[in-house]
């Protein structure tokens, strides 16, 4: 009985790697073009660029017959695009946030300009009336707002993985790196607990080096732009 649902699971296991995944391929398209229509390649590069490559390597998959790794890719580009999503929203409603707040300031300021310009008007028709007359006072002209101090950026020596984070978003954060292109040092850092650079998991604690060269961070750098595991924002990945 039980050798009958072993094999039984193994040929529903094998038709399911078998169908073509249109209907997720559809998904994973749809998710990239809201992305794109969000300007997600403003507001977060990386996410959009690797979701836009998984979509591509799904596409050649699909085109090979080989569905295990098409389903693999559209996965990966349904993970990724959903993350641009998201930074793009957030990018979008604080570019809002932002204007209506300079709208605000804007109309302030056209008011005050308006009342000093009656006041003036006001005090020159009393002078005209009046020569001996003491002017109006002007207004007290309001103090200009005080900026709000950036917050300032603590770094840390461990960083724990999040859903959807790859070790070039990781990188890029600022207080871990700054620079998305610093990823080969994360990866050397934690050997122990990182076979592909492109497979890390939610929950994984990193270890964050911060006593690198220049010299050490040029090479990583270079090592990154040639290498086709991220692709670099803006270039074509090697091989297409």
């Amino acid at each position: 009985m039980l050798r009958c649902l072993f094999t039984l699971a193994l040929i529903a296991s094998l038709v399911s790697c078998a169908k073509p995944p249109h209907q997720e391929l559809d998904a994973a398209e749809h998710m990239v073009r809201r992305a794109r229509d969000l300007q997600a390649m403003d507001f977060a590069p990386v996410e959009y660029q690797a979701a836009r490559t998984a979509l591509s390597d799904a596409r050649m998959a699909m085109e090979k017959a080989d569905y295990g790794d098409a389903r693999d890719s559209v996965e990966y580009a349904l993970q990724h695009a959903r993350r641009a999503v998201s930074l793009a929203e957030e990018g979008q409603a604080r570019l809002e946030q932002e204007a209506a707040e300079q709208a605000i300031l804007a109309e302030q300021a056209q008011q005050a300009e308006r009342k000093k310009a009656q006041a003036e008007e006001t005090g020159i028709k009393q002078e005209q009336k009046q020569p001996a007359a003491i002017p109006a006072a002007k207004p007290t002209a309001k103090p200009a707002p005080v900026p709000t101090p950036k917050p300032k950026i603590e770094l840390v020596d461990e960083y724990s993985v999040g859903e959807g984070e790859t070790l070039w978003t990781i990188s890029a954060q600022p207080q871990v790196y700054g620079e998305g292109l610093l990823w080969p040092l994360l990866y050397q850092a934690n050997r122990d607990q990182i076979k592909d650079p492109r497979q890390i998991f939610p929950g994984q604690t990193l270890d964050i080096r911060r006593d690198m060269t220049s010299e050490e961070q040029e090479e990583a750098r270079q090592r990154a732009r040639e290498s086709d595991i991220f692709p670099v924002p803006g270039t074509a990945p090697q091989g297409q």
